[in-house]
């Protein structure tokens, strides 16, 4: 009897202590969707650019409080020329603050050792005066291995770009 209470009593306890799944979307396909809509599993298309290899792109994503970087390779085109993509690797963030956003791509005024590279996403931080970037955090996207991989923010400099 006792035991039976005891399996009981640990079976009612167990959901309390299980550990929340974090969904995973790699390997998550969708067709390429306009800024600001939502896709089918409910995650918000906040804009993405092409790398050096044009069959990959870093799209940045959000879903409740989190941001997400996504790693995406091209994988099919309809007859209109919109792209199928598939996830290859995701980071995970709380939301940036007001004054934080990534960079990257075409639209990215960064450069690493003195030169523009397509294949780097920072993590910056806009100063005061609103005349330049803290580089917080940075990644290469790697296309070969279709992972990112954390990078020094040494000799990264990130310029405001004038409009």
């Amino acid at each position: 009897m006792k035991i039976k209470l005891i399996l009981l009593l640990m079976l009612l306890a167990l959901p309390g202590f299980a550990i929340p799944q974090k969904t995973n979307y790699k390997g998550y396909k969708h067709k390429g969707v306009v800024y600001g809509e939502t896709l089918s599993n409910g995650v918000k298309d906040h804009g993405g650019g092409l790398l050096s290899n044009e069959s990959y792109g870093v799209s940045r994503f959000s879903k409740g409080k989190k941001d997400m970087l996504w790693l995406e390779k091209i994988t099919d085109r309809d007859e209109k020329g919109v792209p199928s993509w598939q996830v290859k690797d995701v980071l995970t963030f709380d939301t940036l603050k007001k004054n934080q956003e990534f960079l990257f791509s075409y639209s990215s005024s960064c450069l690493q050792n003195g030169k523009q590279t397509l294949d780097i996403v920072v993590m910056a931080e806009l100063s005061a005066d609103k005349k330049s970037y803290k580089v917080l955090k940075a990644w290469n996207a790697n296309t070969k291995k279709e992972k990112f991989k954390k990078i020094s923010t040494d000799n990264i400099k990130c310029e405001v770009k004038k409009v």
